[in-house]
């Protein structure tokens, strides 16, 4: 195995670089890749470039401290040359040059015992390949001004969702889900048992276009209607099999967190009940979606009654 394969198979199995990934924050970045990198400010996000390796944040609003958005590894920098080799990966790998083919990329994977699964078409000149365990995808070039078969990126926004399937009218979904915020329990109920071809990927989609336009600077009439059916669809989700509890609690973690951030008048489930169902599922060894849990939850740290039993479990994922 070249160090060039090592270090990209290494960051799509475990979704970070020497274990950086964006939600540590801009402090441990600085620690890990040795320094600030060049900078980028645009409003409240802000990005640091260290050679092939970017990584952004988003400084919450009402001073809530920094969240994660993503970090990216640009390999298509590589044709360039090794000058573009950030120091700290250098410092562990060695230098390397060139780009990456996905076939070099994939026999590695397929060595260590880690999936790739191709998802959809190809999309401005490029195949999408989602690793689900460590929730990273690869960007392979198609078009020739992408050097065809070459590794272009690899990308982390952690939480995605790619088993959606269902690409329906997001405006015609939106008026359903309007609609439905209007009904009662029953007849919520009564709608989920509508005929959908796949009730799974219809229903995830519905409930993140709702938690999407709900926990944002979008008008919404009747706010806390939402915020309300947000909670139900997810509940809902688990009794049909849609969601497992696990989803469920990093999904209502997120959404809490940025509808206190926008809307702290809003009522919400209180931060130990919230984070205190992250903590609950939790397993070792520490996963990507275990990792998620205990991110969502740092969201919530600042109105705990008591952390000590978050700030334990956050030390374990940092070193994990």
């Amino acid at each position: 195995m070249n160090a060039k394969a090592g270090f990209f198979a290494d960051v799509v199995q475990t979704g970070t670089v020497l274990g950086l990934d964006a939600n540590l924050g801009p402090d441990v970045a600085a620690e890990v890749m040795g320094g600030l990198g060049g900078e980028k400010h645009g409003g409240r996000t802000y990005w640091r470039s260290y050679g092939l390796v970017e990584v952004g944040w988003y400084r919450r609003e009402r001073e809530l401290g920094w969240q994660g958005e993503h970090l990216a590894v640009q390999a298509h920098r590589l044709e360039y040359g090794d000058e573009w080799l950030d120091d700290a990966v250098a410092a562990k790998y060695g230098r390397f040059g060139g780009v990456l083919m996905f076939d070099e990329l994939a026999a590695e994977l397929e060595r260590r015992g880690v999936e790739l699964v191709a998802v959809g078409g190809v999309e401005f000149g490029h195949q999408l390949y989602w690793q689900p365990d460590a929730q990273v995808t690869v960007h392979v070039g198609v078009d020739p001004e992408f050097r065809p078969g070459s590794v272009r990126k690899i990308f982390t926004a952690f939480g995605q969702d790619l088993t959606i399937s269902f690409d329906g009218d997001h405006r015609m979904v939106w008026r359903q889900v309007k609609a439905l915020a209007s009904m009662s329990v029953e007849e919520r109920i009564g709608w989920a048992e509508r005929p959908v071809e796949d009730f799974r990927s219809w229903w995830r989609y519905c409930a993140r276009l709702l938690a999407a336009r709900t926990a944002s600077h979008d008008e919404v009439p009747e706010r806390p209607r939402f915020v309300e059916l947000a909670f139900w669809m997810w509940d809902h989700g688990v009794t049909k099999g849609v969601y497992t509890p696990k989803e469920i609690a990093y999904l209502r973690a997120g959404f809490a967190a940025r509808v206190e951030e926008l809307y702290p008048e809003l009522a919400l489930p209180s931060h130990d009940e919230l984070v205190g169902a992250c903590l609950d599922h939790v397993s070792e060894p520490m996963a990507r979606e275990d990792k998620n849990l205990v991110d969502a939850a740092r969201l919530l740290r600042h109105g705990l009654h008591d952390t000590s039993r978050f700030d334990a479990i956050y030390e374990g994922r940092r070193t994990a």
